[in-house]
């Protein structure tokens, strides 16, 4: 009877404790879909810190529940947590995505943001590239592989996935702009213009569709238009420095100055970062309207500011040099900086002190005067028949090249003048010296001209 007993209290018990596991594995499988309803509404009322909670009392029992693993990334994303959203997608993907309620395109589209985001443009790619298998005709796809073989420095691949996507929609503007871009740079001006000025059509703000514009047009020599898309780009914070920058150098290839001046002292005034290469280009070229404007002193103080930063900058340090008696020469820094009027006293009496008298004169640009002169003489010798004299006196900073007295030899010949003096405040290239060797034109170099200057009064 005992025995009995003692058995069937065992059986009851095993009965009841067998009963109580099936139980708890019943309700706590039955509590975990609840605990993911209720996760779910948690983020679709932006609650994401009791998400992240629930989701992790949901991982602690269930560490391999894909849901809850995708959810706790949303939640992470959301929050602004990017490496924690990446691990917890990255989790969800390696369980294996079976649920309804998980979007497959937005995961991989995460992770493919995230990859990127952190750079690691391959696993970006590999998402991408999923994804453009599942949905072939999704351009918005082959933009987001274009834009990361652009990163990649594959231009061609990142063409070709923006022609693709634009096969698909010819009048997407990212995907018009970014390709025009990438043509621009490798120099198919004519097919660049094509997808701008299509960008442009279907959305006439883009500003950046216009700087590239501008800068076609600048390299097609059509400064106007090139101008009036600068002047549309400026308009974006992102690019008013570069656009006013552009439209300054065209006007100083127009030879506006004074109103490149303008432009280029607003770009550098929004600019902060003197040590970029575009502040340097911009005093680059506010140096070279100033000195072209005979307004030296400006000129000098930016080309020191370059030298500053980056001393092998262009020319800057031969121009610092080709100036340096500005700080130690008076009179050839009245020759420098005198306006037009003043300059053209000076040069003046440049050619008196030489022995003539001017009688026709042409300005040359802000550079140096001609002169038509006729040799002076005591007047013991007023009888005899004075000759004409071509005079050239030039205070550009830059050496008298050969292509310019080969200019002044066919004045001569045309004007029938055997003999002419070219007077600069630098000096002359190797070939123009040989190009005189055997002509009579004498040549006047800065140590000359200091040495003339030193018997006139200014």
């Amino acid at each position: 009877m005992l025995t009995n007993l003692v058995i069937n209290i065992f059986l009851a018990v095993l009965v009841v404790g067998g009963f109580s596991i099936v139980l708890f594995i019943f309700l706590r499988k039955l509590m975990s879909p609840q605990k993911i309803v209720l996760l779910r509404n948690l983020i679709k009322s932006s609650n994401y810190k009791l998400a992240i909670k629930t989701a992790k009392e949901i991982l602690g029992k269930e560490p391999n529940n894909v849901e809850a693993h995708y959810f706790l990334g949303e939640s992470y994303y959301n929050e602004g947590k990017f490496e924690l959203a990446l691990i917890e997608y990255k989790a969800a993907d390696k369980v294996g995505i079976h649920d309804k309620h998980i979007n497959e395109f937005e995961l991989r589209e995460k992770l493919a943001e995230l990859y990127s985001k952190f750079d690691n443009l391959e696993e970006s790619l590999k998402e991408y590239i999923l994804l453009q298998k599942k949905y072939p005709n999704d351009f918005v796809i082959s933009v987001k592989i274009g834009e990361l073989f652009e990163r990649k420095n594959m231009r061609e691949q990142a063409i070709s996935n923006y022609m693709k996507a634009l096969q698909q929609n010819p009048n997407y503007v990212p995907a018009l702009v970014n390709v025009g871009i990438l043509l621009y740079e490798s120099k198919r001006y004519v097919e660049a213009s094509k997808a701008l000025e299509t960008a442009i059509k279907f959305e006439p703000s883009n500003y950046k569709a216009h700087l590239y514009m501008g800068l076609i047009r600048k390299n097609e020599n059509n400064y106007k238009s090139a101008i009036k898309h600068f002047e549309i780009s400026v308009r974006d914070k992102d690019y008013k420095i570069r656009s006013l920058m552009e439209k300054g150098s065209l006007l100083m290839i127009m030879n506006k100055f004074d109103e490149a001046v303008i432009e280029l002292e607003r770009a550098l005034k929004n600019s902060d970062n003197d040590k970029s290469t575009l502040t340097l280009n911009i005093r680059f070229f506010l140096a070279n309207c100033y000195e072209q404007t005979r307004n030296i002193t400006e000129a000098i103080a930016q080309w020191e500011k370059i030298y500053s930063v980056k001393p092998d900058f262009k020319n800057v340090g031969e121009k610092l040099a080709s100036y340096q008696e500005l700080r130690m020469d008076d009179k050839m820094k009245d020759f420098l900086t005198a306006t037009n009027d003043e300059f053209l006293d000076i040069c003046k009496k440049i050619v008196i002190t030489l022995g003539a008298n001017v009688t026709e004169f042409t300005m040359l640009s802000n550079e140096g005067f001609e002169f038509y002169t006729l040799e002076g003489g005591d007047d013991k010798f007023r009888n005899v028949r004075k000759r004409p004299k071509l005079f050239y006196i030039f205070r550009k900073s830059t050496p008298v090249e050969e292509t310019i007295l080969r200019k002044i030899h066919e004045t001569m010949r045309q004007k029938e003048i055997i003999k002419a003096v070219v007077i600069t405040a630098s000096g002359f290239t190797k070939p123009a010296l040989a190009f005189v060797q055997e002509r009579p034109i004498e040549l006047i170099d800065k140590a000359g001209l200091q040495n003339i200057l030193k018997e006139i009064n200014i």
